[in-house]
């Protein structure tokens, strides 16, 4: 059980950024640095951000994006995620 309420958790918080009125099932490089300033109170600099968007990003319509499948399932999994230290 505990695992489902943190997968929520997680769900939640992608929904939360994630551009819902376009039924979108992605963040962009805008969306995933406003969750990281606001929810966890991380600033990168753009070298960090463009290693971590070409290390766990997909590209759809020629834009590097995280899929809802790698932000839920990779980036908060120890021990390689990029979030694996955070815990919500």
């Amino acid at each position: 059980m505990k695992t489902k309420n943190k997968t929520n958790k997680h769900l939640r918080l992608f929904n939360k950024y994630c551009k819902t009125s376009q039924k979108k099932d992605y963040l962009t490089l805008q969306q995933i640095k406003k969750l990281m300033k606001i929810e966890f109170k991380l600033s990168y600099n753009k070298h960090i951000i463009s290693s971590f968007m070409a290390i766990w990003s997909t590209k759809i319509n020629d834009k590097q994006v995280i899929t809802k499948s790698t932000f839920m399932n990779k980036l908060f999994k120890k021990p390689d995620g990029f979030f694996r230290d955070i815990t919500l």
